[in-house]
């Protein structure tokens, strides 16, 4: 018997399925309530499970297109010298330690 789990039909009649030997030994009252509440919970979880992975995969795809990115313009030669962005450091921390000095 096949079931699709990429479908909302598929993946509640294998969730029915897989519950239903579960509530055997509970009796005719509670099993009906026990069997939804059941059910909503594990959609919901489905569902939160579903959205962080998307989230996830969005957030790697987004790295490797960065990261493909930063690797182009190195292999191009694009990129502004370490060292023009070495000296701006250099010139925010001298400002700093003169400010600091110029307190004292």
């Amino acid at each position: 018997m096949d079931i699709d789990l990429k479908t909302k039909d598929g993946q509640n009649k294998f969730i029915e399925e897989s519950l239903s030997g579960l509530l055997e030994g509970i009796n005719n009252s509670y099993g009906p309530i026990l069997m939804d509440e059941l059910n909503s919970r594990i959609k919901r979880t489905i569902e939160e499970f579903n959205a962080e992975m998307v989230a996830a995969f969005d957030e790697l795809k987004n790295k490797e297109n960065n990261r493909q990115k930063m690797y182009s313009m190195i292999k191009e030669g694009s990129i502004p010298p370490k060292e023009s962005q070495i000296e701006l450091d250099d010139s925010i921390w001298q400002k700093k330690i003169e400010e600091v000095e110029s307190q004292k």
